[in-house]
Parts: C-alpha cells; structure tokens; sequence
C-alpha cells in the first residue's frame, strides 16, 4: 500500500517512513507544491494509495468533499494534536502509532476517510 503525504505535513515525515521501508511518499515529489486540491484528487483517482493530510477542511468543503470521494483513494486525516506537536513529538508519534495505522489501512476496502486520533485509533467519517 502507498501512503501520500499532503503538504501540509512535512514532507520528511514521508522520507522518514520510506527510511523505514515504507512505500510513503511526499506530494511534493510528484506534483507541484500549489497543485489545487480538486487537481490533486482527480490525477489521483484510480491510484490504489492512502491519502494522508491533516487539512480536515478538505471534507468540509463540498467540492473538495465530492472530489476526494470520487478519486476512489482512502484518506487519513490526522486529528488536530498534531498541529499543536512539535515536528520531532510528530516523528515519534508517527513511528509509535504506525502499526496500526498500517494495520487499519491494510483491513479497509478502499475509498474509506478517517480521522485518526492520538492514541492511534481510526474513526470513519461518513460518507
């Protein structure tokens, strides 16, 4: 399974799980930095990967909504602590909380958005 950090997560959070042997990757490194959100989704769509962002907003806002439903990729939205860690509690947290996540995301059926929260634990969001 793929895991696609957004940018607003450090890109070396990625480089850090590829590091470890994880197929993780940054956006950065295969579009643009200002791609739009609803371009993001569409070139994304049909790709079998895990979304990761902390930018809730993007299932607030009804096209950006429709858009990452209609790519088909399950998303992880990491729940608001993870603004307010520093970028090493971050990493830490990460590599502490990973298994699971990895776990979750590989029992799921694709197209699943969750909000995971900091003890580890995925919520489904509806649809």
């Amino acid at each position: 399974m793929k895991y696609f950090f957004d940018n607003c997560i450090s890109p070396k959070l990625a480089d850090m799980l590829r590091a470890l042997g994880e197929d993780a990757v940054a956006l950065r490194a295969e579009f643009t930095a200002d791609i739009d959100d609803i371009q993001l989704f569409s070139r994304l769509h049909g790709r079998n990967l895990v979304f990761v962002s902390t930018d809730r907003k993007q299932l607030t806002r009804e096209h950006e909504a429709r858009a990452i439903r209609q790519a088909g990729v399950s998303a992880l939205y990491f729940g608001p602590f993870s603004g307010r860690m520093r970028f090493w509690d971050q990493a830490t947290w990460l590599v502490a909380k990973w298994p699971r996540i990895k776990g979750f995301t590989e029992g799921a059926i694709m197209g699943i958005v969750v909000e995971v929260k900091q003890n580890g634990k995925s919520v489904m969001y509806p649809s």
